[in-house]
């Protein structure tokens, strides 16, 4: 009967999406680069920098991130409001791991 029940149960477990910190991003980007997943963080953008670029940080560090307008929010948002993004990672040896923005930016 257990058994059962986690057959059940096991598929929502496995819908569930994980959130990463950006520590924990900077940290397994070669292997989160390699997966081509889209991780997805929480934090707050606290500059923008050139183009479609900004920086985005969270507790653990900070991270560029590019963002292509069409996923930015519709209603404004500060640096001291938290959002999500979610992202894939890009990694190159001896260049800095960036996140490129490919789904809505949510900031509610």
């Amino acid at each position: 009967m257990k058994s059962w029940m986690l057959c059940l149960l096991l598929p929502l477990f496995a819908l569930q999406e994980r959130t990463y910190t950006v520590g924990e991003v900077m940290r397994n980007a070669r292997q989160l680069h390699n997966d081509s997943i889209a991780v997805k963080v929480t934090g707050y953008i606290t500059k923008k920098l050139r183009g479609n670029n900004y920086l985005f940080e969270d507790r653990t560090a900070e991270i560029q991130v590019d963002i292509d307008p069409k996923f930015l929010p519709q209603r404004p948002f500060s640096d001291r409001e938290v959002i999500t993004i979610k992202a894939l990672v890009e990694y190159e040896v001896d260049k800095p791991i960036t996140l490129k923005v490919n789904q809505q930016v949510s900031n509610d």
